[in-house]
């Protein structure tokens, strides 16, 4: 228990609680947020509306409405349009709750607009709506951005973060929140099916990882800054940022074929996803293998495989 008050705290919030997955945690938080106003205002590629398997709609009767963009930021007026013409209709349903992803998997890591992301907790708050913040890989948007998990969670009533993402976890999320709030999902949690028994191994090895990971996780960052800085000089090689991404990078390979550049860099030990032909190479991600070697000795490998 004592642990898991420290998650809590670190995440801004007075208690949270294991679920043994992200789809679990999200359900249950935006079920618990709207209540008896059943729409909950989502984005478009979001992973509760894409990847769940309508859970919210089948189990739990909410009416999710998603709002389209080009990135991965919705804006205010889009929500105001929604909860106006919610309030206008003949019999009363009204919007719940409102959910936001940062960053959104479907937008190769891109972020949530933090500007647009305050003034929408602020509507959502004056207007007696609850807001959730899917964050499953929050702690790897702020080792980019600097802003801490606790801030960007204090504009939400609920906030999910992965424990299998970057904690090591085999499987399992945190859902964080008020006393009140997270004290019935023990319950909800056991009458979906969701209170097991031996998931503990997975709890314990996120607690951790928990305890070190942002300052791992920030030394890994500078090694990535470093790392790009000095690709870039090389010709064969070049690096593009996703706009305004979080740890997924394209990394550009020129003049070899990259499924055996692949391969010889595999063996020096460097591991690369399936070559993406689209981007001219790879999507590659900042973690904290990044600690076990130096940017000038990835550089090498690198060089050394084309």
């Amino acid at each position: 228990m004592a642990q898991w008050k420290r998650v809590a705290a670190a995440l801004g919030k007075e208690r949270a609680i294991y679920f043994p997955t992200g789809t679990l945690a999200n359900h249950i938080a935006v079920r618990a947020l709207a209540g008896e106003r059943t729409r909950v205002v989502v984005p478009h590629e979001s992973h509760l509306y894409n990847d769940s398997g309508d859970c919210a709609q089948q189990l739990s009767q909410l009416n999710l409405v998603p709002l389209v963009s080009e990135t991965a930021t919705f804006t205010l007026d889009q929500v105001r349009q929604v909860v106006e013409r919610t309030d206008s209709g003949r019999v009363t349903t009204g919007v719940g709750a409102i959910m936001i992803e940062s960053p959104v998997r479907r937008k190769l890591g891109e972020m949530f607009d933090y500007a647009e992301m305050k003034k929408i907790c602020s509507y959502a708050r004056d207007n007696g709506i609850k807001t959730h913040l899917d964050g499953a890989r929050l702690y790897m948007a702020s080792g980019f951005t600097g802003i801490s998990p606790s801030e960007y969670a204090s504009h939400f009533d609920t906030v999910y973060v992965s424990t299998w993402k970057y904690f090591n976890s085999g499987s399992g999320a945190i859902l964080a929140g008020s006393d009140e709030l997270i004290d019935e999902m023990y319950h909800t949690r056991r009458m979906f099916g969701g209170g097991l028994p031996a998931a503990w191994p997975f709890a314990a090895v996120a607690l951790h990882y928990f305890e070190s990971f942002e300052a791992e996780y920030a030394r890994a960052v500078r090694t990535a800054k470093e790392f790009f800085s000095l690709l870039q000089q090389e010709s064969a090689f070049d690096i593009e940022r996703i706009p305004n991404g979080s740890n997924l990078f394209k990394l550009i390979v020129r003049g070899t074929d990259l499924a055996t550049f692949r391969d010889k860099l595999k063996g020096q030990g460097v591991l690369l996803s399936t070559p993406r032909p689209e981007l001219g190479g790879f999507l590659v991600g900042v973690n904290a293998t990044l600690n076990r070697t130096t940017a000038g000795t990835l550089v090498k490998k690198l060089r050394e495989s084309v």
